[in-house]
This record gives structure tokens, sequence and C-alpha cells, in this order.
């Protein structure tokens, strides 16, 4: 994936290494250029010195004798040959030790030349004196001129590299700097709850994000209003439903009082279900506003007795589960978990109403709590009922979602188990599925983890 600091740091390391491949190729052309390249300049250097070196009294004898070093000279061979000749007779007058008998420029023409001396190419620079007496020839290898540019060039390359790696390391860390703000913003917004909508930091950010920054902080502003308006909008509307709502089944239980026994009291019957899941749907939707509503501020926290609460809830569902002659079968333990007391009440009892509204009649139930190894606590609802399809399991805890094959007269909403996760996730808990009670229905844990405060209940 392409990001602008790659490509910045790209941009910013690429005319670099341009430069520095330019550096090599403009310095080896300047070392092996001829006549004014920096290894023949230092032909013409020795043999300049050697022409001012010489005095005027060398043409008028010649001596075989010559000193010798001493042993403790680091004299690596005859590495340059240098011949003085007379240029009057074609004399040599002075020669340096190993240099050939025959003339290194036989032309004897001042200026470079490239020869062969013992088989050896060789590169020759002769120079006259002022007077045209005396002409000196010095000569040196090719092989050693090249050993001596490959070590000059490896010793430019060390150099170069080290500093070009020292640039790009301080553009690295420039780089990385500058967009560090950038980075702790991102990283701020991704620890945040799904409803947290509050504007982001400007603090740090460099002015070229400042306005990105604040048109995104403007969207924030009207998404929380937009989802301030539907939360109220749904809470206002859940809240006047449960006054006509409450009515309509008091009226329905009079009018089944008053026509039982009578072919109508079947529609009096449907009517009153009807009655019944619209007003669950009704209090679920007052128990999702409310989520919604939650600040999710770890003060808000408290330690909750998850065992006093389950056996509250499962009481209030006894007269439900009663009707239908079902078995709860209730087993807690004392555990205790961090997060709010109406929240987890709302998971308790969504999870209790789940299990006795699609439980068959005479069905049974099991209801159990307790201590988690290593801290937290575990919340378990099982039953007998018809269960769910491995293959719908991860879909029932959307939101209006319902299976196929549940009908209408089950009351259902498609609400409760969507409770159950959001609430189960702000807790940092996690929902998995048991099997069911004698080898049918199904199960549903709840684990709390020591530090059950997560992202605020």
């Amino acid at each position: 994936m392409k990001t602008l600091r790659r490509r910045l740091t790209v941009m910013l390391l690429l005319p670099l290494l341009l430069t520095w491949a330019g550096v090599f190729v403009f310095q080896y052309l300047a070392i092996t250029e001829a006549r004014t390249g920096i290894r023949d300049q230092s032909l013409m250097d020795a043999a300049n010195q050697t022409i001012l070196s010489l005095r005027r009294n060398l043409l008028a004898g010649v001596s075989d004798e010559h000193f010798e070093l001493p042993p403790s000279s680091q004299y690596r061979g005859d590495r340059s040959s240098i011949q003085i000749w007379s240029l009057q007779d074609r004399r040599l007058v002075l020669w340096s030790p190993d240099a050939p008998a025959q003339p290194l420029n036989p032309a004897f023409e001042d200026g470079f030349s490239d020869g062969n001396v013992g088989g050896e190419a060789w590169r020759v620079y002769t120079l006259s004196d002022a007077f045209g007496q005396v002409q000196v020839q010095l000569a040196r290898a090719e092989s050693d001129l090249r050993a001596e540019t490959v070590a000059a060039f490896k010793r430019g390359l060390v150099i170069v590299s080290m500093l070009f790696l020292s640039l790009a390391a301080a553009v690295w860390i420039v780089v990385r700097q500058s967009f560090r703000p950038l980075n702790l913003a991102g990283n701020a917004i991704q620890r945040r709850a799904p409803f947290d909508l509050a504007p982001l930091p400007l603090g740090g950010l460099p002015g070229e994000l400042r306005p990105y920054v604040q048109s995104i902080n403007a969207l924030l502003l009207r998404l929380q209003a937009a989802m301030d308006h539907e939360r109220r909008f749904l809470a206002d509307a859940a809240h006047e439903l449960r006054t006509p709502l409450a009515a309509l089944s008091a009226q329905t239980e009079l009018l089944l009082q008053g026509i039982a026994g009578t072919p109508a009291a079947e529609a009096g019957t449907k009517l009153r279900a009807v009655a019944q899941r619209t007003a669950r749907l009704a209090e679920q939707l007052l128990d999702q506003a409310r989520m919604d509503a939650v600040s999710e501020k770890g003060s808000d926290l408290e330690t909750v007795a998850l065992d006093q609460l389950v056996v509250l809830l499962v009481r209030d569902g006894e007269a439900a589960a009663a009707r239908k002659r079902q078995r709860i079968q209730l087993d807690v333990q004392a555990c205790e978990v961090r997060g709010r007391m109406d929240t987890l009440g709302v998971l308790v009892r969504n999870l209790v109403d789940n299990a006795l509204r699609y439980t068959p009649q005479d069905g049974q139930i099991a209801v159990a709590c307790g201590p988690a190894q290593g801290g937290g606590a575990w919340l378990r609802v099982a039953d007998d009922g018809p269960g769910i399809a491995p293959r719908e399991q991860a879909r029932v805890f959307d939101r209006f979602y319902r299976g196929p094959g549940v009908g209408a007269g089950d009351g259902g909403s498609g609400i409760g188990l969507s409770l159950v996760a959001q609430i189960a996730a702000r807790h940092g808990a996690t929902v998995t599925f048991t099997p069911g009670l004698n080898g049918r229905g199904v199960g549903l844990v709840v684990s709390f983890p020591g530090n059950a405060a997560a992202a605020g209940a």
C-alpha cells in the first residue's frame, strides 16, 4: 500500500541517490581521463620535479654507482621507471633501478604516450628542459595505475556511502517524527468506542493537516447531531407507545375473560400475543436507546454482584415460565464484574427472556453463573428448545435478524441478542455457543474478563 510517508521518503532519498551516483561517475572520469586526469597529473608533477632537480654537470659524465636504501625502507619494488636522456647524442645518463636500457618513449616527443615495456602496458610522460639538452621519460604500469584508481574509488565509495546512509537515516527520522502526531491521532481513533464521536484533537498537528482534521471534526459533529436526534426519536417513540400498549394488553385480558369459551376466544388469544410482542418490542427499543446514550466513561463503572442480579431477574421470569409450564434450574455462585447495573440487567434479562420465549411448553431452562479461573465471571443460559442452526449462529446477534422458521407468534423482535452482544462487547466479554439441554436447544455463555471494564458499560 502506498503511503504518504513512504512516498515522501522516496522522493527525498532519490535525489540523494542520483547525486551519489553522479559524484562517483564524475570522480571516475576525472581520474581516468588522459592528460587532465588525476593519475596523469601525478606523472606530470614527477617529471617537472625531476627536471628542476637536475644539475647542468649531469651531462659531463656518467657513473654507474648508486646509493643503497637502508634496511628499514618500505620499498615496494620498481613501480615506476625514470630515464634521463641527453638529447644531443641520445645517451641515457641517469635511470632508475630496473629501468630498461631502451627508451620508454622511442619517439622522444614531449607529452603523454602509451608504450610496452617487458610485455606490460605502461603510461609514459616525456618532458624536455627549456634548452633542449635533457629529457625525462617517466613511466608507470597501467595495472598499477588501475589499482590506485580502484583503491581511491573504494575509499571514496565508503565515505560517500556512509554519508548517504547517514542522510537517509536522518531523512527517515525527520519524516517519521513529522508524521508522529498523525499516527497518534490515528491510534486514538482506533481505540475509540463505536459511538464516540468527540472531535479529534488538533494539538501538535502540522499546519497542512489541520484543515483536513477540522473537516473531519465538522463531519463528526454533524453525525453526533444526527445520532442524538435518532436516539431521542427512538426513545420518545418507544416511551409514547408504552401507555397505549399497556392499555391494549389490559383491554385484551378483559376481552378474553368476556369471550372465554366462545369461538372468538382463539382470535382474542392471538390479539393478546401480538400486544405482548409489541410491548416487548417497545421495551427493547427503550433499552437500545439507553444503550446508545450511555456515556462510556470508566468512572461510571461499579462493582456488580452478578449472582444476585441473576437471581433477581430469574425470579421475575418465573411467572412467564409458569404460564408455559416451563422449569427453570438456577445454579449461582458468588461472583462480581465491573460494569453498569442497568446494562448488565438488560443483558441477563434478554438472555433469560430469549430462552423462555423459544422454549416450548413443559420445556426446561438452566441458568448458572460463577467466578472464572484467573478472575472475572461467567454466565450460562441453556434450554431444550428448537436450537439455532450452526449456519445461523453468527447472524443471530445482528439487529432485527430472525432466523428462518421463526413465527410471529413467538413474540421475538430480533433485538434481544443484539443487545446482549453490544453489552458484552462494552464489558470486554465474549459470547459463545454451547450445547443445550437433553441433547436439544442451545446454550449461550458470556465470559467476563477479570478487569471487565473495557469500553465502559
